[in-house]
């Protein structure tokens, strides 16, 4: 783009000067202002941001105090634009994941969006690239500047694909969504995913693509929305990885409130939650025949203005649903965690900076089929205060 408006620039500075020797009187416009015009009609078809986030944290570990950190939690450019009526493009760069090359998607991690979209008319979208899993829920969904911190389940999940998703607004309304999705399954090898390799006699997929189909709906005025999505994806020859998800989401006046489900049905444990609980006691190979499922509740209250408060909850349960490797089915771990946040906006809510004081506490508990199996997790908390700055450049 930068190309294409320099060569522009370079075109017009010579027919301005031209302009201007023939009738300078009259041509008022300098080769500056011009220059700015161009450029200015460019710029108002693109929007840059960029995303800060850091904050001072104290650590403890059942109940020990570890100790005190500052951290910067995200930095991250985000680019978008049109290039025509039916043109758009997004690109985000984050600066705090992995810049290694991913060999399936052929870019790096930290590059999350990298799409072209075509929008031909109001009710179709679709988009190529480098893109977000179409997925239920309101926390995976959300701008996760904005989530302190993620449940297991989605804290396991790699949000951003190489894919394709078409999107068709069903109603005239727009009040109703259907979004069809095909991505790669994972971003790289599968000796990134397991790093204790495939379970044996497990050979790989020549065909890893993930295929997710979600609705999205707006009922009671758009104070409620749901958020419901199925995939499937093979894993391994004749392996495959289920997932099902909901939101429930309701948003009136100063009460923001959110219910979430997410479930996991996996035949090569993708997540590695249980595999990397393993103790010395079994040998360290990747477990099959696993299942998660996680509930997660929010509920926001604004009460004034520039301040708002909220508390959170999770609760998640991984378990074995065949036996295997020795381990034999029924529950293994059960987690769960507790937040609560207090958030001040001192230039009002739609200036993007807010300052936070947020409280954390996760909690661990191993059923008996693992106890004598696998490590035990601890307890942890984290109080954080901190700053977010989502700043417009352009």
């Amino acid at each position: 783009m930068m190309k294409k408006i320099l060569l522009i620039v370079c075109m017009l500075i010579p027919m301005v000067a031209a302009a201007q020797m023939n009738d300078p009187v009259e041509n008022n416009d300098s080769i500056v202002s011009i220059v700015e015009k161009v450029l200015d009609k460019r710029i108002k078809k693109s929007r840059l941001n960029i995303d800060f986030c850091t904050s001072m944290n104290g650590y403890f570990t059942d109940g020990e105090f570890d100790e005190v950190s500052l951290k910067v939690n995200r930095v991250r450019f985000d680019w978008r634009g049109s290039i025509s009526d039916q043109f758009s493009y997004r690109i985000r760069q984050s600066f705090n994941k992995s810049f290694s090359k991913a060999s399936t998607d052929n870019i790096p991690p930290a590059l999350e969006y990298a799409n072209l979209q075509w929008h031909p008319n109001d009710r179709f979208n679709l988009v190529i690239g480098r893109q977000f899993l179409v997925i239920g829920g309101y926390e995976a969904l959300a701008n996760s500047m904005y989530v302190r911190e993620f449940c297991d389940f989605n804290d396991n999940l790699a949000f951003y694909r190489a894919g394709i998703t078409g999107e068709i607004k069903l109603d005239e309304k727009k009040n109703h969504t259907l979004q069809l999705q095909i991505t790669n399954n994972r971003s790289g090898k599968d000796s990134d995913i397991y790093p204790y390799g495939l379970p044996e006699g497990v050979r790989p997929t020549k065909v890893p693509f993930m295929y997710a189909a979600a609705w999205n709906g707006y009922f009671a005025d758009k104070s409620v929305n749901l958020i419901y999505a199925a995939s499937v994806a093979p894993i391994a020859e004749n392996r495959n990885m289920y997932y099902l998800s909901c939101g429930n989401i309701y948003e009136k006046g100063p009460v923001f409130a959110y219910f979430d489900v997410m479930y996991s049905h996996e035949s090569v444990d993708t997540q590695q939650r249980l595999t990397g609980l393993l103790g010395d006691s079994q040998p360290q190979k990747t477990i099959e025949n696993v299942e998660y499922l996680s509930f997660i509740a929010r509920f926001d209250y604004k009460f004034h203005p520039k301040w708002n408060a909220y508390v959170k909850g999770a609760y998640e349960t991984s378990s074995i649903y065949a036996a295997n490797n020795g381990l034999a089915s029924g529950r293994y771990m059960a987690n769960w965690n507790a937040q609560a946040s207090v958030e001040w906006h001192p230039l009002g809510r739609d200036k993007g900076l807010r300052l936070f004081a947020h409280y954390l506490y996760k909690g661990y508990e191993l059923y008996e089929n693992a106890q004598n199996v696998m490590l035990p997790e601890p307890d942890i908390q984290r109080v954080s205060v901190g700053i977010l700055y989502v700043i417009p450049v352009l």
